[in-house]
């Protein structure tokens, strides 16, 4: 039986993969990739396309498929896409090894939490469905565990694989695996340098879920990869390197320019060579690679056209901090004046301009704000708020985390913030929400606002 039907597999969107975002990088490279609003995209191991379902809701006039081997997790996933009467997207339970040439051409091709835990045999197959079925200036996504860091977790792995021996259930598998950890990460109290790396992994991997420590570190095959050893097997398949899903991970970040340096006059040039001495720097553990044809000719483009959203905040007189806590400090009036009209439009975006172009694009390198192939459905709350109804069909349905118009996950806290998602259809006023959540406008008033923020809703 696959282990995605023994325990389940917490199937979330991914905003990496979001055609939107794909669409930029792909600008970036000197591509001129299809318009999200139109593209198709291919998701391979969808598990059950809460991925695909994400993006399907925002962008209606795009198609998406999905396939995966297990089918708990596909009927699952089938039911969800006829209670919301979704006819642009499809979850087919079927082996990748079957996939054929009767599918077509996609523009965007996904296959995340795949490559380094399948089979040699499959892992061959991505790749091979991925240069038969992308399309001339299309974009695929495959993310996959890297060595050097991969060799602790294999170590790891192997000691609980060892200690969980013939053990067959999946409960007590996940009991012993955890016994091992605790043990490895107590350490002892004048560790070396590797012994103290391993007790930081075993604490680390400890605090996984159930769901990411079963199917990553315990499933049947796990094989990280040196980044050459990948691009040399994409090379085979007729795709090259584009590049990182996030624009700071090709880059050199917290390095010694000593240490830049050295690389730069190592690789000569090379993108690969490059890309790979900085995982030796960086002690890099995963990835998210973009690859298209190799006959494709890449240079740099520009996102003039694509779309800026920053939601960030101005703590101080220029001083701004991301929502993932990057800080940016400037005194300059241009970035200021930028930052401060994207934070005010937030969780909507901008069409960024030619005259601000080159500003955005190194905003965005900082991690200052974010770059979109489309102009986005998230809204300010209106009058009658509405709540993303996908969000609403996952809170009604007991779920502990919804799925954003972003395309990222909320943390639903308990029940009466479930019931008071289920209101917020649009057919409400606020006063109305206040009566029937029993609180005070203000409350409501104050809900909307994180909501907005975290681009819940579309009116």
């Amino acid at each position: 039986m696959s282990a995605y039907n023994q325990v389940a597999y917490i199937n979330s969107p991914y905003a990496q993969t979001h055609p939107g975002r794909l669409f930029v990088m792909a600008r970036l490279a000197g591509l001129h990739p299809t318009a999200a609003e139109k593209c198709r995209v291919l998701e391979l191991g969808a598990s059950e396309g809460e991925n695909l379902i994400g993006m399907a809701m925002v962008l209606p006039e795009a198609e998406f498929v999905g396939i995966e081997l297990a089918e708990v997790p596909v009927a699952r996933g089938q039911k969800t896409i006829a209670d919301l009467e979704l006819r642009n997207v499809r979850l087919l339970q079927m082996n990748i090894l079957d996939f054929d040439e009767s599918f077509g051409e996609f523009d965007y091709i996904i296959a995340h939490g795949l490559y380094s835990w399948t089979p040699a045999v499959v892992r061959d197959r991505i790749l091979a469905v991925a240069r038969a079925h992308l399309g001339r200036e299309g974009v695929a996504f495959v993310s996959y565990n890297t060595k050097p860091a991969g060799h602790v977790r294999l170590m790891l792995r192997e000691m609980m694989l060892y200690h969980i021996g013939g053990e067959t259930d999946p409960r007590a598998r996940l009991e012993k695996a955890r016994e091992l950890l605790r043990l490895v990460a107590i350490g002892r109290p004048d560790p070396d340098a590797l012994e103290k790396a391993v007790a930081a992994q075993a604490a680390e991997v400890l605090e996984r879920t159930d769901s990411a420590l079963y199917h990553d570190d315990l499933s049947e095959v796990y094989e990280p990869v040196y980044f050459h050893e990948f691009a040399e097997h994409a090379g085979r398949h007729g795709l090259q390197y584009m590049g990182e899903a996030s624009l700071p991970d090709s880059k050199p970040r917290n390095l010694e320019t000593e240490t830049v340096a050295k690389i730069n006059e190592i690789a000569k040039g090379d993108g690969v060579i490059e890309q790979q001495y900085l995982d030796f720097a960086r002690t890099k553990r995963f990835r998210q690679t973009l690859l298209c044809r190799s006959e494709n000719t890449l240079t740099e483009g520009s996102v003039e056209g694509c779309y800026a959203s920053a939601g960030a905040l101005e703590t101080e007189e220029g001083l701004f901090v991301s929502s993932a806590e990057t800080r940016m400090t400037t005194k300059h009036p241009v970035p200021v004046a930028y930052m401060r009209r994207l934070i005010n439009l937030w969780p909507q975006s901008e069409l960024i301009a030619a005259e601000d172009a080159g500003l955005a694009l190194e905003l965005h390198r900082v991690g200052m704000i974010e770059l979109h192939g489309f102009p986005g459905v998230a809204r300010k709350a209106g009058e009658r708020p509405s709540v993303s109804r996908f969000a609403r069909y996952q809170a009604a349905r007991g779920d502990a985390r919804v799925t954003t118009l972003g395309h990222r996950t909320l943390e639903l806290t308990d029940e009466d913030a479930r019931r008071s998602i289920g209101l917020m259809d649009g057919s409400r006023s606020r006063a109305e929400l206040a009566q029937e959540m029993g609180c005070s406008k203000e409350k409501v008033d104050e809900a909307l606002e994180v909501l907005g923020r975290h681009e819940m809703l579309s009116a």
